[in-house]
């Protein structure tokens, strides 16, 4: 009688409805107002949004004081509803002016530990904040010199272990990715001579996986691995060789590595100023969005800087790092997407799109004869992919699926379904 149950309850979830996600563009975050040099973005356990700028400017504090050639953060609320500018941070009684000092950059990049707290590096020193009181809990003016050179941005394990390693790698012996512990101590070198050129880069939750990201040489993830924390790391693999990355982030909710692909990488199948969702475990890409460009015609340093979620990982703030460009953009997770339809299934057949031409949404209809593993895709007219509508097992059945293109430009797109046994494609046209 159990079995007879529990058969029951597995078909009642294979043959209900199902849904799927996407992506919807809500625009410039909170406005368009301000504007330049994004390069940290974090959203902390309160759920507000931190956000810092590789340029350094006068601002104003709330009580009217002016702190000058500094990098502050800001602090939003969900809503976008301004909380507060952190531009000095009292460390155990040592103030530092955020961002100043270091030449001509500011922030290099914002981290965030197990606890919330958050790490903002500049070119010579690192400070803890605590998230809740911005006090500073420990602080650390060697990291330029342990790095061997500029800092990109940083990376924490759950354990509270710090991992930085230098802007410009390009192998030498001079550069590399180090660790500090909670108090911000230097432990130790992880790697020597990574390649390329870095903005960022990420570690798993033991800390014992590196992924290196630059955006220059042979592009791609870099893999170091080590066998746990006394460990030596090793190069153990690459992932995406030919993508340009800037910035990169884990979905905290899904357990996807996210990062950023631009007009600089060198496999052109992925797209400019696109967000790719990579299960770093079978090394696939399951799911994306794009930001559409230009955004400012002609304007300079369209690249991405910088993307993180909230905790829930249905809303995703990225950044761009040209002073033309709003400092923050959104995108959030639609609740619906794919609905299985009352009918039986004849064989493998893709649907014309309906409305076509449309703007911005349309419907796409598709049926498989039997269950098996499913991907729909939507491409440009360069191959590149621009968005996922399904990738995952489905049962015998006929669905329809909502597709919005809100966050791209007209013209002529191919959807394409592909299954263990065929490939099926269309064309649909976006008119706005």
């Amino acid at each position: 009688m159990l079995k007879k149950a529990t058969y029951l309850f597995a078909l009642i979830v294979m043959t209900a409805s199902i849904s799927i996600a996407q992506w919807k563009y809500e625009g410039p975050w909170p406005n368009d107002l301000r504007k330049g040099g994004t390069h940290g973005i974090e959203v902390t356990p309160d759920g507000k949004i931190w956000q810092a700028s590789y340029y350094k400017s006068n601002f104003i504090k709330a009580k009217g004081d002016t702190i000058k050639n500094g990098s502050p953060i800001f602090v939003f609320h969900p809503d976008g509803s301004k909380v507060d500018t952190i531009g000095i941070v009292n460390t155990n009684g040592v103030l530092d002016t955020l961002g100043k000092g270091g030449g001509t950059s500011g922030c290099r990049g914002l981290g965030q530990d197990g606890d919330g707290n958050i790490y903002f590096i500049s070119t010579g020193k690192i400070i803890k904040i605590d998230y809740k009181t911005y006090q500073g809990l420990a602080r650390n003016t060697t990291v330029g010199t342990d790095v061997g050179s500029s800092p990109a941005g940083p990376a924490v394990s759950t354990d509270g272990t710090v991992f930085v390693g230098p802007v410009v790698g390009n192998g030498s012996a001079n550069a590399r990715i180090v660790m500090y512990d909670k108090n911000l101590t230097l432990l130790g070198t992880a790697v020597t001579g990574p390649p390329a050129i870095a903005r960022t880069m990420k570690v798993s939750k033991d800390g014992n996986t590196i992924y290196w990201t630059p955006f220059t040489g042979t592009h791609g993830i870099f893999v170091y691995k080590r066998p746990d924390e006394f460990g030596t790391f090793t190069l153990a693999d690459s992932l995406l060789k030919g993508m340009s990355v800037e910035s990169a982030a884990w979905n905290p909710a899904t357990g996807l590595f996210w990062v950023s692909n631009d007009k600089r990488g060198t496999e052109k199948k992925y797209t400019h100023l696109t967000w790719y969702g990579v299960n770093v475990t079978t090394k696939q890409l399951v799911d994306s969005f794009t930001l559409a460009s230009p955004i400012v015609p002609a304007a300079a340093d369209e690249l991405p800087r910088g993307i993180c979620f909230s905790k829930d990982g249905k809303t995703a703030y990225v950044g761009l790092f040209g002073t033309a460009f709003a400092r923050l953009f959104k995108f959030t997770k639609t609740g619906s997407g794919i609905e299985k339809l009352d009918e039986i299934p004849t064989g493998y057949d893709l649907s014309q799109n309906y409305p076509n031409p449309f703007n911005p949404t349309t419907n796409i209809k598709f049926s498989i004869p039997e269950q098996g593993f499913v991907s729909l895709k939507v491409y440009n007219t360069l191959g590149q992919e621009v968005a996922t509508l399904v990738n995952e097992v489905k049962s015998s059945g006929s669905y329809q699926v909502d597709f919005n293109a809100s966050n791209l430009s007209s013209g002529i797109y191919i959807y394409k379904l592909n299954t263990g046994k065929v490939s099926l494609s269309k064309k649909m046209l976006l008119v706005k």
